[in-house]
């Protein structure tokens, strides 16, 4: 059997016919840059990239994307590779997350359904099914589950300032937020010796320290969750720093884009300048 070939965002998606993921995108003048994917359940984890070669100008990439169907296999897709064990800390490693797909394939062969939370983003933990709240703890952070079915996280920053922010779960994942420092008086002694009275966080298998994760069908950034509002500082408009991420294109953005389009252009038709101007050097000197 041959690969298949997607697209998805400004990548190109190969699925290999033994069911490995790797993906393609633009890079530099007329080059590619390549690496692995990893599924979970409704997750796409895109590796960093390991090499590159020679390929596209930036608008012939991005044409030659158009001729494959949209990837619709998972419904989000998360940039790195950063995922650990909530037990041992340690980094979950390539080999398991190939397991992963096979155990995906596994279970879609027999009719099964890999996660219970496959379907969404949510805030809220159970064990078996019965909702825990509380404070456990989990490396460096805190992490709390509130009554409102709000998952928050906690940790010491500094000489009168700690940060926090909000969670999410996602195929027994919990997704570290982003962080904003609030104000404490608790020294870094008293908050680890505070931290090591808690129990360990056993709600989810793995724990990812930054949340990178996007809708597959509109490229929008999942936000950590419903309160940002609330905690956001005041005078600062909401759309301020988020306009990418809620799928408003800046126009930093913008300019950028725009840029790389005439630098691509710029290479391209002095390529073309140097080789006529060879091509009549040559012929002149014939001539001679």
């Amino acid at each position: 059997m041959e690969a298949s070939v997607y697209r998805l965002a400004e990548y190109k998606i190969i699925e290999g016919d033994a069911g490995g993921l790797s993906w393609e995108a633009h890079f530099g003048v007329g080059a590619l840059r390549e690496g692995k994917c990893f599924r979970k359940g409704m997750i796409l984890f895109i590796g960093p990239a390991e090499g590159d070669r020679p390929g596209y100008l930036k608008r012939d990439f991005f044409d030659h994307l158009k001729q494959f169907p949209e990837w619709s296999k998972t419904r989000y897709y998360c940039r790195g590779l950063e995922v650990f064990h909530c037990k041992t800390g340690k980094r979950v490693t390539e080999v398991e997350m190939h397991l992963w797909g096979l155990e995906q394939k596994r279970l879609h062969e027999r009719g099964g359904i890999l996660s219970d939370r496959s379907g969404r983003p949510t805030s809220g933990i159970s064990i078996n099914g019965v909702p825990k709240d509380g404070a456990f703890r989990l490396q460096k952070y805190e992490i709390i589950k509130k009554r409102d079915d709000l998952v928050v996280w906690r940790t010491y920053s500094g000489p009168n300032f700690g940060r926090g922010g909000n969670c999410i779960i996602l195929e027994d994942i919990l997704f570290i937020g982003s962080w904003q420092n609030e104000r404490s008086n608790v020294t870094k002694r008293q908050f680890l010796s505070d931290l090591q009275q808690l129990p360990g966080w056993e709600q989810t298998r793995y724990f990812c320290p930054r949340l990178s994760i996007h809708e597959c069908n509109t490229g929008e950034q999942v936000h950590a969750a419903r309160q940002e509002k609330k905690r956001r500082p005041t005078g600062r408009p909401a759309s301020e720093g988020n306009a990418v991420a809620s799928g408003h294109k800046s126009k930093t953005g913008l300019n950028s884009r725009k840029s790389d389009l005439w630098k691509d252009r710029a290479m391209f038709f002095t390529l073309r300048l140097k080789k006529r101007i060879t091509a009549l050097l040559h012929h002149l000197m014939r001539g001679e």
